[in-house]
């Protein structure tokens, strides 16, 4: 499940570069529009709704993709 994480984690930051961003900046909202697509993603490959432990390991996985460097 770690892999699939990282995964959509990857696939999110790239598909959303300015959300990435605009969480490095702090921007208003980048963040939570940024999980929310990452969160969309992962259920679509599950089939299912996310359990409060895949969602938060999914938020951890954006969150360090996110604010790597570029």
């Amino acid at each position: 499940m770690d892999d699939l994480i990282g995964e959509i984690a990857r696939k999110t930051v790239k598909s959303w570069p300015d959300l990435a961003v605009g969480t490095r900046t702090a921007r208003p909202k980048a963040w939570g529009a940024l999980a929310g697509h990452g969160v969309t993603a992962l259920r679509a490959r599950l089939g299912r709704p996310l359990s409060d432990e895949e969602r938060r390991a999914l938020w951890a996985a954006l969150w360090r993709e996110a604010v790597r460097p570029p």
